[in-house]
């Protein structure tokens, strides 16, 4: 776009228009100018979120620490945020949030964005010092970088991630992954024969990719989690060893609503870890109303199932009982830049009454499933076969052979078309519908 006319300043840029989604021939929007007080005025290229990444970390040195955690397949580092004040952040609970897994979902970056200013603008009044005393926030975003500069220079809609392998084409051009659904638990599984068509369809919105963690995005959030919990279960006691992950929180849009496990059955966790995660929807929702006025939907049966989210692997691998998908709100993907700040306001209440909820009712890895569970370096889980869905559900069992997971998985039929049908809604291959 070298030479292209330029905006003035003041005039917001064009670019966020999703019935007019070619960026290709618009002028180029005008960079951040690196006042803090004008960054979430707007949405941001990557150059100007690396810029404020950066800028946060020189400005607050105590407090902030710049991994580099793995590179994006067109070769772009992937560096997370670790926010905490005093002692050793290895040793603290994590609480770890991403956004930006899909490329045009531009206000969930932004949102973690906004989350990670807040830390460190409210990091000497009490609530916030304590909390940074406790935890170690790690922010990574945009996950998908990749993705979001092609939503930036091409395609504003562009929603996978820009892997380009020879063999997996989309009509001869990049076909990308789903990030969302690249993750490696119940990875590809499902009893819908159309929608199981569309994940393995390169020029679908939700192609899962070749095979579990093939993207570097998704392999690289995941290693990071799983080093932290694998050495928490090394100097485990009687409870989990320090420097586990205490909650993964990965943010999307649009439904305004907040999807804790399963996603893979749409059905609750039984037992405590279900009562846990309900009672936490509850806790942000509180948060939310008292901010915004809003209450999210809540529950595992908000959207019919999906195999191989994040949450599900965070929950079912990890045993990280504070996790879940938190869609934020809006009628479309291009949410107004002008409510960047109400919903980032909104979610930072979130996180504080999340960071809350885990002091008070304990962050420690699940008992009942995954690595912290009995047998959990060989069974890591198995779907509750009393769940109140159709008894085809059964029995799903992940096992980890040489470092490899292997998902075996058993009389799975008719579940996903028993739930479309309940709920009636559409699986288009981009429909907006697609969480």
């Amino acid at each position: 776009m070298a030479g292209a006319r330029r905006l003035f300043a003041g005039t917001p840029w064009i670019g966020n228009d999703c019935y007019f989604p070619s960026q290709t021939a618009r002028p180029p929007p005008i960079p951040w100018s690196g006042e803090m007080a004008q960054f979430f005025q707007d949405y941001r290229t990557l150059d100007d979120i690396n810029r404020y990444l950066d800028l946060l970390a020189q400005r607050h040195p105590k407090l902030v620490t710049v991994r580099e955690i793995g590179h994006s397949w067109e070769g772009r580092p992937l560096r997370v945020l670790e926010i905490t004040k005093d002692g050793n952040s290895a040793e603290k609970p994590c609480i770890f949030l991403e956004g930006g897994i899909h490329s045009r979902e531009w206000i969930a970056t932004s949102t973690v964005l906004y989350i990670a200013g807040s830390l460190l603008r409210e990091a000497e009044k009490s609530d916030v010092q304590l909390l940074l005393k406790h935890f170690v926030f790690t922010l990574l975003v945009p996950v998908n970088p990749d993705g979001y500069v092609y939503t930036w220079e091409v395609d504003r809609m562009w929603r996978k991630t820009r892997s380009d392998r020879p063999n997996l084409q989309c009509d001869g051009k990049v076909a990308g992954v789903d990030a969302n659904r690249n993750w490696g638990f119940t990875f590809g599984k499902t009893a819908d024969k159309s929608y199981e068509s569309l994940l393995h369809d390169p020029c679908s919105s939700v192609f899962i990719g070749p095979k579990p963690f093939s993207e570097p995005e998704t392999k690289a959030a995941s290693d990071y989690m799983k080093q932290r919990q694998e050495k928490s279960l090394q100097l485990k006691s009687e409870t989990a060893g320090p420097g586990y992950v205490a909650a993964f929180i990965d943010y999307h849009s649009y439904a305004e609503a907040m999807l804790p496990p399963w996603a893979y059955t749409a059905e609750t966790p039984s037992g405590p870890d279900g009562v846990y995660q309900t009672e936490m929807t509850k806790s942000l929702n509180r948060a939310f109303f008292n901010t915004s006025g809003r209450t999210f939907h809540a529950g595992a049966d908000v959207f019919p199932p999906d195999p191989g989210t994040g949450p599900d692997w965070a929950y079912g691998l990890l045993g990280i009982r504070a996790t879940m998908t938190i869609e934020l709100e809006g009628h479309s993907f291009c949410l107004p830049a002008t409510q960047i700040q109400n919903v980032g306001q909104e979610q930072w209440a979130g996180v504080k009454a999340l960071a809350s909820f885990i002091q008070k009712h304990g962050g420690e890895p699940s008992t009942e499933t995954g690595l912290f569970a009995p047998g959990g370096n060989s069974l890591l889980v198995a779907a509750n076969p009393s769940m109140e869905a159709p008894a085809s559900y059964g029995w799903l069992i992940a096992l980890t052979v040489g470092g490899v997971i292997v998902v075996a998985v058993a009389g799975l039929m008719g579940a996903r078309s028993w739930l479309r049908t309940s709920r009636g809604r559409s699986y288009a291959a981009d429909g907006i519908e697609l969480e």
